[in-house]
């Protein structure tokens, strides 16, 4: 638990939010870092990232209940383009990481793909009340998982890049989702909300499949 405290901490102070870091204060070493841990990493990812999910389903109930249904509708629906279940988020974030680490040369593309990200799932803000704390408690997780990982702990310099990134990551995620909910809000009207209260349940599937194919647009892997 300490050591999760500590890692939060480190990517509060070492790059507060709205003073973070950018990509380009990784150094060209630390950048080859990265690429070579992440191929050795890779075979493995699949487990890390299982982990980390199952570990944020105890941290945050919110996130084990999204999943929860997701993997509901899922047994009904058999819809995988447009599911958003466990298996399919350990999936997508082995492409995302790897379309990130494509970008560590662009900083713009490297920053509006993750912000892009972090938009797309403002729209389980209100139907399953998912909120930036848990990009927060992702980035606790990550953290200690992928920094303590063999692979990555072969060199220092790859501990280091990859604190660096997953500070970088978790800031952008946010500052996306927190930017889409406050266009969200000043386009809804409080009758509105008030009306679509009862809804939730009904309404999680479209934005599940919606999460999905904004997913796909944004990050159009070939």
């Amino acid at each position: 638990m300490n050591s999760r405290k500590s890692s939060i901490v480190s990517i509060r102070s070492n790059t507060s939010y709205g003073n973070v870091g950018t990509i380009s204060s990784l150094t060209f070493s630390q950048k080859q870092a990265l690429t070579v841990s992440w191929r050795l990493l890779k075979p493995q990812s699949s487990a890390c990232f299982r982990k980390i999910f199952l570990e944020l389903e105890v941290a945050s109930p919110k996130v084990k209940q999204i999943f929860y249904k997701a993997a509901l509708v899922d047994a009904f629906n058999k819809d995988e383009e447009n599911s958003a279940t466990l298996e399919v988020h350990i999936k997508l974030t082995v492409k995302f990481i790897d379309d990130v680490l494509s970008s560590l040369d662009d900083e713009n593309e490297f920053v509006r793909k993750i912000r892009a990200m972090g938009q797309i799932h403002a729209v389980l803000s209100r139907s399953c009340n998912f909120s930036a704390v848990i990009w927060e408690r992702l980035g606790e997780i990550a953290m200690e998982r992928i920094c303590t990982h063999e692979t990555v702990q072969k060199t220092r310099e790859a501990s280091k890049a990859w604190r660096t990134l997953i500070a970088i990551l978790i800031d952008e995620l946010r500052g996306g989702f927190e930017f889409e909910l406050r266009q969200h809000r000043k386009n809804s009207s409080t009758d509105q909300i008030d009306k679509n209260n009862g809804e939730d349940d009904e309404d999680l599937h479209t934005k599940l499949q919606q999460l999905r194919m904004d997913f796909d647009n944004t990050m159009p892997y070939r």
